[in-house]
């Protein structure tokens, strides 16, 4: 194996786990767009339900589909502690398995974006 060979397999690698190449801020758009929010209010502090489950659905849509760390994610998400991304994927895990509309919803972005 070259470093020509070793750089064709890792950007296959690269693009067939991100589909279509976009950039984070492109990526948040679109997922805010599906889920029919506002890009300023999954990265505002608003705790109503249905933001906060957007909020942290599109951080764990985020998490699967780029290889950004989980602070690069808290400030992709208005500056918050990578903590909190940590805690919205755990959470949507979890409520993945009790939801079956979370479930769809989440596979259904993640079939979006990675063709």
């Amino acid at each position: 194996i070259d470093v020509d060979l070793a750089r064709e397999l890792l950007v296959d690698l690269v693009s067939r786990r991100v589909g279509k190449q976009r950039s984070p801020e492109q990526l948040l758009t679109e997922i805010c767009d599906y889920l029919g929010v506002t890009v300023e209010a999954v990265r505002g502090r608003s705790r109503q339900r249905p933001i906060v489950g957007a909020r942290q659905t599109a951080m764990y849509v985020v998490r699967e589909l780029t290889d950004l760390s989980y602070p690069a994610i808290a400030r992709l998400f208005g500056g918050r502690d990578h903590t909190t991304v940590i805690h919205a994927v755990e959470k949507t895990q979890h409520v993945m398995k009790d939801r079956q509309q979370v479930f769809d919803q989440v596979n259904e972005l993640l079939r979006m974006f990675k063709t």
